[in-house]
């Protein structure tokens, strides 16, 4: 018999099945793929003359690491954006980085710049190593037709970008004369998508392919606006297209 720590005396052989229980729950538990508890970080900087809000989670690595720049879809903010997607970036060891837009209505090329954007990503660099070759964006919505234009407009500076229900409008077809590097891109929209018709969205991807874009559509059965409620697929697919694609040259020196 074994008296255990509550007491209690016990048969050997069932100490032993206790012994082996618990090795195999900790070999489980060890087993089991990282989960990230932690909340999104928010953190403020001047821009401009004006104090601008962005959100971040960076996972347990010294780096250097890719880095997702995420923004957000009207009305909502970056830390839904942080909050959906760090879990991926725990396991899978890369940084977001999901700023507000200055009018959460949407986001504007003169009060979010390109510069604003670089720097939200200096911010990050401050703290963290950041791979300034695998800087990539991703958006729903209004900031997935953001994230195109970005696209045409900031080519030497993200890797790539992919985009959930997201379009480029056809009055902004003139804009890809702006563009220098033809930068991957990956659109995920539903066939129900009651802002961005299918319509809309293939031609965006032919002009993209007219471009000389390298661009890839998928579009997604009875599906519709909605990303939060399908983000962890999403997300995940859109991290494997992303993370295929690098720059060539550092982006301080590929800017044209």
């Amino acid at each position: 018999m074994r008296r255990v720590a509550l007491g209690i005396d016990l048969p050997e052989s069932i100490v032993s099945l206790l012994r082996v229980g618990s090795l195999a729950l900790c070999l489980l538990l060890q087993a089991l793929p990282a989960v990230a508890t932690e909340k999104a970080t928010k953190a403020t900087f001047e821009f401009s003359g004006a104090k601008r809000t962005y959100y971040y989670f960076v996972p347990d690595d010294p780096g250097p690491l890719s880095l997702v720049l995420l923004l957000h879809g009207s009305g909502r903010n970056g830390e839904v954006m942080v909050d959906a997607w760090k879990d991926l970036a725990a396991k899978e060891h890369f940084i977001i980085a999901a700023p507000d837009a200055y009018d959460s209505a949407g986001w504007s090329p003169k009060m979010d710049s390109p510069s604003f954007l670089h720097a939200v990503v200096k911010q990050v660099e401050a703290t963290h190593v950041v791979d300034e070759f695998r800087i990539y964006l991703f958006g729903h919505s209004a900031g997935a037709e953001y994230a195109l234009l970005m696209a045409l407009f900031d080519s030497h500076y993200f890797a790539a970008v992919a985009l959930h229900a997201g379009a480029l409008r056809p009055e902004n077809y003139k804009l890809f004369t702006y563009a220098g590097r033809r930068m991957p891109v990956a659109i995920w929209v539903g066939d129900r998508d009651q802002f961005f018709p299918l319509d809309l969205v293939k031609s965006t991807k032919k002009m993209f392919e007219s471009n000389g874009f390298p661009i890839e559509l998928t579009v997604i059965p009875n599906h519709n606006h909605d990303y939060y409620s399908i983000s962890d697929s999403i997300n995940a697919k859109a991290w494997d297209f992303l993370k295929k694609n690098a720059l060539n040259l550092p982006r301080s020196t590929s800017q044209p």
